[in-house]
């Protein structure tokens, strides 16, 4: 059990500071976050408007989310033997915490811009 909680700690801090380093603290790049899939999903799913005040912001929660669920998928894909069977198991959770953080996120910032 300790195994995997550190397993989940390395790997959220690993993937989140991969984000931060090449996309959130460069300028140039975080400029065509808007384009990225997940933001347009977030634009045309949830009419989430982007512009230079809250770009970072909800780039940065995005990151975190995505970080979140690929520490949980690797952390469940480690806890089987086989790792084919890890991988069938480990697509449940994945499928389930993209589409419920993405909504959570969503509904956040829709709510936080003003709308319904």
């Amino acid at each position: 059990m300790l195994k995997e909680i550190l397993l989940f700690i390395v790997t959220f801090i690993i993937v989140y500071l991969f984000y931060f380093v090449f996309v959130l603290s460069r300028k140039s790049v975080l400029e065509k976050v808007p384009d990225s899939k997940n933001m347009l999903y977030l634009k045309y799913k949830y009419g989430i408007k982007f512009n230079k005040n809250n770009t970072k912001k909800i780039a940065n929660t995005v990151f975190l989310a995505n970080s979140l669920i690929l520490s949980v998928t690797v952390t469940v894909v480690s806890m089987f033997k086989s790792f084919i069977i890890g991988l069938l198991v480990g697509i449940i959770p994945l499928i389930l915490l993209i589409f419920g953080l993405y909504h959570l996120i969503g509904t956040y910032y829709k709510n936080k811009q003003g709308g319904k």
